[in-house]
């Protein structure tokens, strides 16, 4: 699997984490759902956003190492 990849794996992942945490906020509003919001998916962007970033670094650095050895 190509970091690209992974990207895209990562980032449709919290594409659908985040569909489906609305359809479960539909049922689920007391102050646990609100807790659970607050401390995990609210605080979801900046980790993505990082992991993401360091695959394209990852990326770069391969690509780079692949043209070296070439």
């Amino acid at each position: 699997m190509s970091q690209s990849s992974g990207k895209g794996i990562l980032t449709d992942a919290v594409k659908h984490l985040r569909i489906s945490w609305r359809r479960c906020e539909a049922s689920w509003s007391d102050q646990n759902a609100a807790r659970f919001e607050q401390d995990f998916i609210a605080n979801l962007d900046q980790p993505v956003r990082q992991s993401c970033d360091a695959m394209d670094r990852l990326q770069s650095a391969c690509d780079a190492a692949r043209r070296a050895a070439e």
